[in-house]
């Protein structure tokens, strides 16, 4: 009896999905059945019908409950907890009272577990591997993953569910997943705020894309967790390979990521900054060594294709000894530009070095993108000869004249348009060979 007791506490533990001191429900285990809950109420005004707890049961157990019983069990609900009860149905509260009551309070752990598994938990409450298509991931190198029309339909409805998406928000968004994929880097900073801290519907969208091409696998997840897809696959979509796009002579991808190259202090941080719409700042500069991101819309007009694309920025941290990219690494990219301080021609010739040694390096592994050269800083005096010499020297590369700009007056030049005409006619701003 002991032995079997023990067996059954390591197979339907309680452990991960109640806290017997405060007596309440574990954050991972409130997130997955606060999800269970959503996929049979959301089309019945969040309220779980006779009929939605029925469906519950029989998809869990195979066994049919009885109307009755079903009526039986929300009348006692409706007695513990009124407010549990609306409509002849079920609140959230309700549910999780008849979770607690019904199952864990009288030791029916097992009952719990078999919900929860059948919904594709696995003992870490998050979703098992089987219940992410990985396959629909599946990509070379050169290669991205984007969400589909479709999906982008979903997460704008999510969002309208929301008067307004402010820190409060966020967090009852997130409340059918395990954690909050957004606290951290690369994602914490790479979007500007509102005024109250919340996110508009394109700092929202421009995450999910952001997301989605860097760890595809983990967005398809999250979206699985606030979407409910009856589908999941069809939430995403590989995009043709680079090379065929060059031979093509045109990439119709919609998110673009663009590589930032450029000595210290060239301004790459304010380009980022003014980029998303974040005040310019004397000393906002990137001090981490890690590699930063930041992500917007941009609209697309005058292109053929969608009215607006996603628009990725990656700040390379400059190296004095070299560039540490692996091949990997530069399959992802789109278009690289370099940015150089038009007042400082060391910083000009430092660009430039960096432009030889990027172009040699994706030469080499037959990885070519288009290049641009951005002079910031255009608020300061340039140094002497700057535009002939920079003319000279990006004619003589094949590429476009560098693309002047001050982050500190705001003006950019549509440079972030001409990311993306780049990005739509890949085999052009390709520097020469030699």
């Amino acid at each position: 009896m002991v032995l079997m007791e023990a067996q059954m506490a390591a197979v339907y533990p309680i452990g991960p999905v109640y806290n017997q001191v405060t007596n309440s429900l574990k954050p991972r285990c409130f997130a997955a059945l606060k999800r269970i809950f959503e996929i049979y109420a959301r089309d019945n005004d969040y309220v779980l019908s006779n009929e939605g707890l029925i469906h519950i049961y029989y998809r869990c157990f195979n066994i049919p409950l009885m109307p009755f019983q079903s009526r039986g069990l929300i009348e006692s609900i409706q007695e513990q907890c009124p407010e549990g009860v609306k409509e002849n149905g079920l609140t959230l509260d309700g549910f999780l009272v008849l979770i607690v009551t019904m199952l864990i309070k009288q030791g029916k752990l097992k009952t719990l577990w078999t919900m929860l598994r059948t919904f594709g938990y696995n003992k870490d409450l998050r979703l098992a591997d089987e219940m992410i298509p990985y396959s629909s991931l599946k990509r070379k190198p050169d290669q991205t993953v984007e969400l589909t029309d479709e999906a982008i339909g979903s997460l704008r409805r999510t969002y309208n569910r929301f008067d307004n998406l402010g820190p409060q928000m966020m967090e009852s968004l997130f409340e059918t997943a395990p954690e909050r994929p957004w606290n951290e880097a690369p994602y914490k900073y790479a979007v500007e705020k509102t005024s109250n801290g919340g996110l508009s519907l394109e700092a929202f969208l421009s995450l999910w894309s952001l997301m989605t091409l860097l760890d595809p696998a983990r967005s398809l997840e999250y979206f699985i967790y606030i979407c409910h897809p009856d589908d999941p696959s069809s939430a995403v979509h590989v995009t043709r390979r680079r090379e065929l796009d060059r031979k093509e002579k045109n990439s119709e991808r919609k998110v673009v990521q663009c590589f930032v190259f450029g000595p210290k202090n060239a301004g790459k941080s304010a380009l980022l900054n003014g980029f998303i719409g974040r005040p310019y700042d004397d000393d906002n500069r990137n001090v981490l060594a890690d590699e930063r991101y930041a992500v917007n819309m941009v609209g697309n007009s005058g292109l053929t294709g969608d009215a607006k694309k996603t628009l990725v920025m990656k700040e390379i941290p400059y190296q004095e000894d070299g560039l540490w990219l692996t091949n990997e690494a530069l399959a992802s990219c789109d278009v690289a530009i370099f940015v150089y301080d038009s007042s400082d021609e060391f910083s000009w010739k430092r660009s430039i070095d960096l432009l030889a040694e990027v172009s040699t390096i994706s030469k080499d592994a037959g990885l070519e993108f288009p290049c641009l050269m951005v002079a910031a800083k255009m608020d300061l005096d340039s140094f002497p000869m700057a535009i002939q010499e920079s003319t000279r020297a990006t004619q003589g590369i094949g590429i476009e004249t560098p693309i002047p700009i001050s982050s500190k007056l705001g003006e950019f030049d549509n440079l972030f348009r001409k990311i993306l005409t780049a990005a739509e006619h890949p085999h052009l701003c390709v520097t020469k060979k030699d």
